[in-house]
């Protein structure tokens, strides 16, 4: 789940990437719902200043058993696709400055 308040805490072209990029992934993603954010992104997100915060959600049994605590088989995929989609905020992020 991506929560960005609504459009108010995160450029929509950066919100667009991280969702499309999840998807092509392979993971569901929805925006805003069923939660738009919680308070500290509308606090410090700006978009109009530069300053983007954007709410990331992963469901647990993605990555963990739930009972145990322990990560699961699927932790080293998410870990992995985590770290390609900061790279590729990365790049979108220079890519406007």
């Amino acid at each position: 789940m991506l929560g960005d308040r609504d459009g108010t805490t995160c450029e929509p072209g950066l919100v667009d990437l991280v969702e499309r990029e999840l998807q092509e992934m392979g993971y569901t993603v929805a925006r805003n719902d069923p939660y738009k954010g919680v308070q500290l992104i509308a606090q410090i997100g700006r978009p109009a200043e530069r300053r983007n915060s954007l709410q990331i959600e992963i469901r647990r049994p993605l990555y963990m058993e739930e009972g145990t605590r322990e990560r699961n088989e699927g932790f080293t995929s998410l870990q992995r696709d985590l770290s390609l989609l900061t790279l590729r905020i990365a790049q979108y992020v220079r890519s406007s400055v």
